[in-house]
């Protein structure tokens, strides 16, 4: 199969789709693409986490999560000026 090679500038937008810097005169159908990132573009490959760090992280959540379990008093928002800015009742 021979195939024809074209050549525009363009960019990948944050939904991954390329959006070019202008139309490309070829009839509508699939074609093949070959993305050429500058050598200053590097892409990082996000490390795992050590079990370590996975499990501090893990203790924390769920210190976060125990909070919400404690009962308060009773709050109503009929007071909120008085939670918001103290003073008698």
């Amino acid at each position: 199969m021979i195939m024809k090679a074209i050549e525009r500038k363009g960019r990948i937008l944050p939904n991954g789709n390329i959006q070019l810097d202008e139309p490309i005169d070829a009839p509508v159908g699939e074609v093949r693409l070959v993305i050429l990132f500058p050598e200053e573009v590097r892409q990082e490959v996000p490390q795992k986490l050590s079990p370590e760090e996975r499990m501090r992280i893990l203790t924390i959540l769920d210190q976060v999560a125990e909070l919400s379990l404690k009962k308060g008093p009773p709050v109503s928002n009929r007071e909120h000026d008085r939670y918001l800015y103290g003073g008698g009742h």
